[in-house]
């Protein structure tokens, strides 16, 4: 009976051994990826703000090209809106003119 609680004692020894040299072997592949996942992630990041800082200008340019169209309009319309009041001016001194003759 000794010899079997011995034989038993010693493969559970050798099966803990094997387990913890599998999860240290897991852990190990489990880093590594995600330091390989982090540097895919870091590579794909530095594209896209790359990217983006490639767009910037692009998108400067653009909005100043419409605060430049916007500002023409604006004088366009400054120019309507003063003519508006004179054009009201003349319709009601027409109708005036008008309702007095009557």
């Amino acid at each position: 009976m000794a010899a079997v609680a011995a034989t038993v004692g010693r493969r559970q020894s050798e099966k803990k051994w094997m387990m913890w040299t599998l999860w240290a072997a897991g852990i190990g592949l489990l880093l590594v990826e995600m330091n390989a996942g982090m540097e895919y992630l870091e590579a794909g990041l530095r594209q896209n703000v790359g990217n983006l800082l490639g767009w910037l200008p692009a998108m400067g340019v653009i909005t100043l090209k419409v605060a430049e169209q916007a500002v023409w309009h604006w004088g366009t319309l400054a120019v309507v809106l003063r003519a508006v009041p004179l054009a009201a001016m003349g319709l009601i001194l027409v109708g005036i003119s008008v309702s007095l003759q009557k």
